[in-house]
């Protein structure tokens, strides 16, 4: 089904309440930041949503609206773990009620300020993409929550590649199936939060962050917010650290052996 863009992605304003913001049909995302690996480092930001369904809406055949998401971005200089966090957060108004999910991607949607604009589903590139993509079937948007997928803005594709975002991994708040299994990636406990961790390499990444009640679609839309977490939970070694490593090992274990030798050597 189809839905009208009446409602679209509301960028998040600063302290303990979501500030409303003019409607916006395109994606603007949230800088979390860069990090280098230290441990213990964090950032949060806000969003919100219109409605409750925008995450879980893309994994079935006929993708979903990037509309009804939020979008956090995020780069590492450095491989780690990192943990991301999103949870129900005070929206305007005071509603709450999110049950959050996610999926994070390698890659980044175009900057809002670039020549041909923020990316949205709806770009003349966007819906031949989509046509492309899905093989002519008839698609709600650009969003596809369990596989790589690919957007654009209002610039020509022939001077400007489209933004391809690499699926890598998806967690959800609680289990849902709508009618042809249980969604992977549950966590199996309805509280309006979910964390996950993930191994990941120096790069760029992407966080689609929205809704995993699919019945919701078909209720009255209503703004839910978002607080969004990413923590560093552990530094990853360089390979050339892990070279190191065993090197010194290596010189560790022949220093024993001979030191072994020369004592059996002793009367």
């Amino acid at each position: 089904m189809r839905y009208s863009l009446t409602y679209a992605l509301v960028v998040a304003g600063l302290g303990t309440e979501l500030v409303s913001m003019p409607v916006q049909a395109h994606i603007f995302p949230h800088n979390l930041g860069t990090f280098d690996g230290t441990i213990g480092a964090t950032a949060t930001d806000l969003a919100s949503v219109p409605g409750n369904f925008g995450w879980i809406d893309g994994t079935d055949a006929d993708w979903g609206d990037t509309h009804k998401l939020a979008v956090y971005q995020f780069t590492l200089t450095n491989a780690a773990d990192i943990q991301l966090s999103f949870s129900q957060a005070v929206a305007i108004g005071g509603r709450n009620g999110l049950t959050p999910g996610f999926s994070l991607y390698s890659g980044l949607v175009h900057d809002p300020s670039s020549p041909g604009g923020p990316d949205h589903d709806f770009s003349a590139g966007s819906i031949a993409i989509r046509d492309t993509d899905s093989g002519g079937a008839i698609t709600e948007g650009a969003f596809r929550a369990l596989h790589d997928w690919r957007i654009t803005n209002e610039s020509d594709p022939a001077t400007e590649p489209p933004s391809v975002l690499s699926y890598i991994g998806h967690a959800y708040d609680g289990s849902q199936d709508y009618g042809s299994g249980i969604i992977p990636g549950g966590d199996g406990l309805l509280d309006h939060q979910v964390v996950q961790n993930f191994h990941l390499p120096a790069g760029i990444y992407s966080v689609f962050v929205g809704g995993s009640d699919y019945a919701s679609q078909f209720a009255a839309v209503k703004s839910l917010g978002i607080s969004g977490t990413i923590s560093v939970v552990s530094a990853v070694p360089e390979p050339e650290t892990y070279a190191m490593l065993l090197t010194g090992l290596g010189l560790l274990g022949v220093t024993i052996r001979r030191r072994k030798a020369v004592g059996e050597l002793r009367p």
